[in-house]
Parts: C-alpha cells; sequence; structure tokens
C-alpha cells in the first residue's frame, strides 16, 4: 500500500481519517472531488449496523482490488478510558458488502496505523488530534498528492 495524502471527514457524526492507495484511480475518478465521499457516505447508509455510530473515530483505507472498491474501516474506541491506547475493531467492505475471507491489513497499513497512534498520543484531545495536520509517513509509503489533485 502506497497512500495519497489522506483526509479528513465526517460521517454519521463520527470523525473519519482516509488513506486512499495509489490506484484506487483506476476504480475512481480523481477528477470528482467528492468521489471519496459519496462512496462512504454510501457505505455507512447501507451497512449502518456494522459501522455507523460505532466507535469515536475512524480510520479508513481505501484500496482497489481488480474493479472491486475496498474499505478498510478501522473502529477506535475508548480512546480515554483504557490505559494502553483505544480499542480497536476492523471491518472490511468489498464495494458495500463486508468480507470475512481476507486479511485483515497489509504490513504498510500496520505502519500508518501505528504512526496514527503515536501522533494521537502527542495530542490533548481527540478534536485536537483530529484537526491537526497528519503524521508523516515513511517515503515509501506515501504519494505527496491530494488523490483528487489533477495528474501531471
Amino acid at each position: 500500500m502506497v497512500f495519497y495524502k489522506p483526509l479528513s471527514l465526517e460521517i454519521s457524526s463520527i470523525p473519519i481519517i482516509v488513506y486512499p492507495c495509489k490506484d484506487l484511480e483506476k476504480i475512481m475518478s480523481r477528477l470528482k472531488p467528492d468521489a471519496i465521499k459519496s462512496h462512504l457516505e454510501q457505505l455507512y447508509d447501507s451497512c449502518k449496523d456494522e459501522i455507523a455510530g460505532k466507535g469515536e473515530y475512524h480510520i479508513i483505507i481505501l484500496w482497489d482490488d481488480g474493479p472491486d472498491i475496498m474499505t478498510d474501516v478501522w473502529i477506535f474506541s475508548k480512546v480515554d478510558s483504557w490505559g494502553s491506547g483505544p480499542l480497536v475493531d476492523a471491518k472490511i467492505f468489498r464495494n458495500k458488502n463486508k468480507v470475512l475471507d481476507i486479511g485483515v491489513s497489509a504490513g504498510n497499513g500496520l505502519v500508518m496505523l501505528g504512526k496514527e497512534e503515536e501522533h494521537r498520543r502527542t495530542k490533548n484531545s481527540l478534536k485536537e488530534y483530529i484537526e491537526e495536520p497528519r503524521p508523516k509517513l515513511p517515503e515509501f509509503m506515501s504519494i505527496n498528492k491530494d488523490f483528487c489533485e489533477k495528474k501531471d
């Protein structure tokens, strides 16, 4: 996984940090500024019982698997009350259907989640963490462009 610059959204009253992956543009238009938000709103609407209203914040990895949009939703809860950091649950969706027959993440995804957790721990509040710029990822994992930035 190599990530475009992350973006912050709010869907179903949940703060969401989205990491679009390289090659997502093969199945989702980079020319539509609301393509990611629209996809996620539809997913959250159709999978209410699974993800909407769950946890205090979510980190999402969007990637492609052939013609399918894959959405890894990492749900963080008990942010302030759990001594060793938030409790984390992960739900994986192929288009808008939950899948259970693939792994939970790739190594680069785990590195990114670790960097995000390190970053969160340096902030005074969840609000500050969500609103601040995202942590710097290793160069080999980062495309220094917004997903909706026009191609060169």
